[in-house]
């Protein structure tokens, strides 16, 4: 099982909201400062800090449960050992510093989580897209009651092969990306927002909104919603964001 999987070393996902005295410019203009210095830390593969524009709504059209965050940065490393040196260096420390320094680090502003990464593997799909200006759909899922690791793990496999044919191609032609990342235990940032997510990329904002519009995104937004959503709304997490690739 998992033939759809292609491992892809380990994240770190942060997560902020701004705090009351900021606005979402200054947001933007701290976390552009902040990448500058965490861009060099040592074995980092990949970097990307993304803005949220919008909600996921429903199915049915409805307007989706509120974004618990106004943007993310993550991390990618090809292993866990370089991923635990990263964290435990002078670079990130400071900046970890500098995070609660700016009143980010207040439980409902700050979450952050280690992951195991895997690559949606699709012929002819660029994952991930490495082109600047996408935009991307962050959708993380936290597991019900009785709902083991596994269980979530296979949930998102079959999520992902309801969207790929027989010869193994994407049929939401627009997306150009899809990862899904789960969960470790040693985590270092104490409660997770999420215990899974996935990114899907798109080239633009226009190319995003004809998935929007199709058969196929809604009965993918009915299938999660029959799996999470009709035990508790709250155990999506979901975000529309703009993506900005960090030159590292």
């Amino acid at each position: 099982m998992y033939d759809l999987y292609q491992k892809d070393g380990f994240r770190q996902l942060i997560t902020l909201k701004c705090p009351p005295n900021m606005s979402k410019k200054e947001l933007k203009d701290w976390w552009f400062k902040h990448a500058e210095k965490v861009k060099n830390l040592k074995g980092l593969k990949w970097y990307t800090v993304c803005f949220a524009i919008d909600n996921i709504d429903y199915s049915d059209g409805s307007e989706g449960q509120k974004t618990p965050f106004d943007g993310y940065e993550e991390m990618w490393f090809s292993s866990l050992d370089e991923l635990k040196e990263a964290f435990n260096s002078k670079i990130m420390k400071d900046e970890l510093s500098d995070i609660e320094n700016n009143k980010f680090k207040d439980p409902e502003l700050f979450h952050g989580l280690w992951a195991e990464g895997n690559i949606v593997k699709m012929k002819e799909l660029i994952s991930p897209p490495k082109q600047k200006g996408c935009y991307r759909i962050f959708g993380g899922c936290k597991r019900r009651q009785g709902m083991t690791k596994k269980d979530l793990k296979d949930w998102y496999y079959q999520h992902a092969a309801r969207v790929i044919d027989e010869k193994g191609r994407m049929i939401i032609p627009e997306i150009i990306g899809y990862t899904h990342n789960f969960l470790i235990d040693d985590s270092p940032f104490g409660p997770p927002l999420v215990d899974a997510y996935c990114n899907n990329w798109w080239s633009s904002l226009a190319e995003m909104k004809k998935t929007f519009a199709s058969d196929v995104w809604k009965s993918q937004l009915e299938d999660r919603e029959d799996h999470l959503d009709t035990f508790d709304k709250s155990l999506f997490v979901g975000a529309l964001a703009e993506e900005h690739i960090i030159d590292i």
